[in-house]
């Protein structure tokens, strides 16, 4: 009985916590709009996934619907999480335009405008703090 009760507690905890999800989605959340628009998703897909999540966390109140939930919650999390892999990949697989790099050498190479083959130039990747 105790078993009972706590799959049920916790299906019902799911459950509103995708309606709350979901709700956000569709309202138009400043958070969530950031993260779709960071991932390149549009505003239809805002909704799709903010109905879809909704509707699971329905299924999931019900209890007889707790399995139709589940695996539609599952297939928006998974979507979700390969849209955000394959954000990172297509980010990570760009190169990097030489405009992001800054160059460290000698005085000499700075004012004379040419490079000896024996200098040493130090190039690094150019981060958010350089001035």
């Amino acid at each position: 009985m105790t078993k009972t009760v706590s799959i049920y507690a916790a299906q019902i905890l799911l459950g509103v916590i995708a309606i709350a999800a979901g709700y956000a989605k569709l309202g138009g959340s400043g958070l969530m709009v950031q993260q779709f628009q960071a991932l390149g998703l549009g505003h239809g897909f805002l909704m799709v996934a903010g109905t879809a999540e909704i509707l699971a966390g329905l299924c999931l109140l019900l209890p007889r619907g707790g399995i139709l939930g589940a695996v539609l919650l599952a297939c928006v999390m998974v979507g979700g999480l390969g849209v955000t892999i394959g954000h990172v990949a297509s980010a990570v697989a760009q190169p990097v335009p030489a405009s992001s790099f800054t160059s460290t050498s000698y005085p000499s190479i700075a004012k004379s405008g040419r490079h000896d083959g024996g200098m040493i130039q130090i190039v690094r990747q150019r981060t958010e703090w350089d001035i």
